[in-house]
């Protein structure tokens, strides 16, 4: 049995960042046309399959992909199995666009590969709870609950399969362990590649999209964790052995990062330490 919320909507409900306008679970989903487009609209296949057409593409939509179609984007879908089961939100609010297209870096609708359907099945099912209940503040509850979606989205979401956050960095669990054990000694894209199981272009590709930050930025990041230690436990090691036992041939180079990283020098983070220890 079908279950679909339709809340009232306030000029306040508008004001806010992100916004429910209608929900629906288990939904045998109709023949839809729409060529001006709609609002934000997350479509997820429960059972069956379907076709989705936007942006002069078309594509199917089987168990464990959704649709995410883009305010006022042209579309079309509908079933090609004798049914077609989805859960579905449309929302809308003024901090949408600018999360989809910088932060998720979704920039066109389309279908996407969801490795845990289960969790937005779950928001949706919360949605329509609060819907039910008496709770005064429904919108900030709905508003908070879609932010959360498009944060899982992020995380368990992809136009590609296996290619989420999530299973990328299950995928890169090797080279982050091969890096932390190595880090003190010089590191190559090709040997991180060959430990990744992919080329190096690709690796640069996968690393940014998985922790938001380029590969190098990390292993100094991991070098100057190891040179804290170094500096705090051994309080007469010359600042050029330090480097060079945290991964750094340069000690210039390295008071340079460290600097950047810490606001201060080397020396100036080990004394600050043992001020604090002899007061």
């Amino acid at each position: 049995m079908y279950k679909r919320l339709l809340p009232l909507i306030t000029e306040s409900d508008k004001e806010l960042p992100y916004y429910v306008v209608d929900a629906g679970l288990h939904w045998n989903q109709e023949h839809i046309v729409r060529p001006e487009g709609y609002l934000y609209q997350w479509i997820q296949c429960v059972e069956g399959e379907g076709e989705l057409i936007t942006g002069g593409k078309s594509c199917r939509v089987k168990e464990g992909a959704a649709m995410l179609l883009h305010k006022g984007a042209p579309h079309e879908y509908y079933a090609v199995s004798p049914s077609w089961i989805v859960n579905w939100l449309v929302f809308d609010g003024h901090q949408v666009d600018s999360f989809l297209n910088r932060t998720a870096g979704i920039t066109a609708s389309g279908a996407l590969y969801v490795s845990r359907p289960e969790l937005f099945t779950a928001k949706i099912q919360s949605i329509m709870d609060i819907g039910q209940s008496r709770y005064a503040l429904k919108s900030l509850e709905w508003s908070s609950l879609v932010y959360s979606l498009l944060i899982d989205m992020v995380q368990y979401a992809s136009i590609h399969p296996h290619s989420s956050a999530s299973n990328l960095n299950l995928r890169l669990q090797p080279l982050f362990d091969y890096i932390d054990q190595n880090a003190d000694k010089p590191l190559t894209l090709d040997e991180m590649a060959e430990v990744a199981g992919i080329t190096p272009q690709h690796l640069c590709t996968v690393f940014k999209k998985t922790t938001n930050i380029r590969i190098f930025q990390y292993i100094h990041s991991v070098r100057i964790k190891k040179s804290k230690e170094l500096l705090l436990h051994n309080p007469l090691m010359p600042i050029k052995e330090v480097a060079l036992l945290s991964g750094f041939e340069d000690p210039n180079y390295f008071s340079t990062v460290f600097k950047k990283h810490e606001q201060l020098s080397p020396n100036q983070f080990r004394s600050i330490y043992y001020s604090k220890t002899r007061s």
